[in-house]
């Protein structure tokens, strides 16, 4: 999926060509919510981050947007 059809509560994917590494929750205004890492402090970062960009692979839609709440 392509950045600009997010909506809020997509999970966001990331990694490489062979695997995907890391999964947030897009919350919107370009913004992802996640755990950098194994017992990390769970952060809010953006997506126009440079390493985000470069890492993002795809988004998956798990609710629709009106479960999600979002018109």
């Amino acid at each position: 999926m392509a950045r600009r059809q997010l909506v809020a509560g997509d999970l966001v994917l990331f990694g490489d060509s062979r695997r995907v590494d890391h999964v947030g929750i897009y919350v919107g205004d370009q913004r992802f919510v996640h755990a950098p890492s194994t017992g990390g402090t769970v952060r809010l970062d953006s997506l126009s981050n440079g390493y985000w960009q470069r890492s993002y692979l795809d988004a998956k839609r798990v609710f629709s947007p009106e479960l999600a709440g979002n018109p």
